[in-house]
């Protein structure tokens, strides 16, 4: 019986893990550059159960084992091993605003941050007042030389990244790209960060006046959503009949 308030219980924990990404999955449906989230379970060591009170014999009747008989494996619960992340790219949205920019490739900007250099796929950018490129928390967007960039009156962004100002070619974009996606860690929002070593990009296929729009399915996510409330209702369901159980066992069965 306390198995199985532990093995509902566990179960119940990560059903609440697994609403919160779906939840926050499903707040940025429409957040520009944003990936999907999905949560990993893992099922705790199974316990081998046996009969108590016999034991084997062979084919000719004589006793040869003394080990109970295998009845088999009872499952000791689950619980959240990890968040991993869909980098597959999402639609591309034309916006026509100058400042919109979208990748056509697996590659990120560079922010600039307090904490250091952050990458991301939200190309929906901004100028301050002082003329900073920046992304929309306001952190400045980097060049390929580390630099800011500062953009005054009108300007256009090619394909490789190269910013024109009046004719004049002004900046380029910094651009990366990393041999392993799955070493990025979320930071908030859309921006990441890693230890890795990145590389430059050459030719990443910048589109301006376009975003790309995120890769969750709101209807997919929605779907998840239900199914991970009814499990943890019927998980609750299985705590109050083990609850039951266990009362009646104490204030019944053992009066008598």
């Amino acid at each position: 019986m306390i198995k199985g308030l532990y093995n509902a219980g566990s179960g119940m924990m990560l059903q609440m893990a697994r609403q919160d990404v779906v939840a926050n999955n499903i707040a940025n449906v429409n957040t520009a550059g944003f990936k999907k989230a999905t949560a990993v379970t893992r099922a705790f060591p199974n316990m081998l159960i046996t009969r108590m009170g016999e034991t084997q014999v062979d084919n000719q009747g004589k006793n040869r084992f003394s080990r109970p008989p295998i009845i088999g494996g009872l499952g000791t619960g689950a619980c959240l091993d990890g968040v991993a992340t869909d980098y597959s790219l999402g639609n591309l949205k034309k916006t026509d605003n100058p400042f919109d920019l979208a990748l056509s490739s697996d590659s990120y900007f560079v922010i600039e941050t307090p904490e250091g250099e952050r990458f991301t796929r939200n190309g929906q950018f901004k100028v301050n007042e002082a003329g900073l490129l920046t992304n929309g928390e306001g952190y400045p967007v980097l060049n390929d030389y580390d630099d800011f960039i500062y953009l005054e009156g009108e300007f256009s962004v090619d394909s490789s990244g190269y910013i024109t100002i009046n004719g004049e070619e002004a900046a380029r974009l910094k651009v990366v790209r990393f041999p392993d996606q799955e070493v990025l860690q979320r930071v908030g929002g859309t921006l990441l960060t890693t230890d890795q070593e990145y590389q430059l990009v050459d030719q990443p296929g910048v589109l301006q006046g376009y975003t790309e729009e995120s890769n969750v399915n709101a209807v997919q996510e929605m779907v998840t959503l239900i199914s991970t409330v009814r499990a943890y209702e019927s998980l609750q369901k299985v705590i109050q009949a083990e609850d039951e159980t266990i009362r009646t066992a104490i204030e019944d069965i053992a009066r008598v």
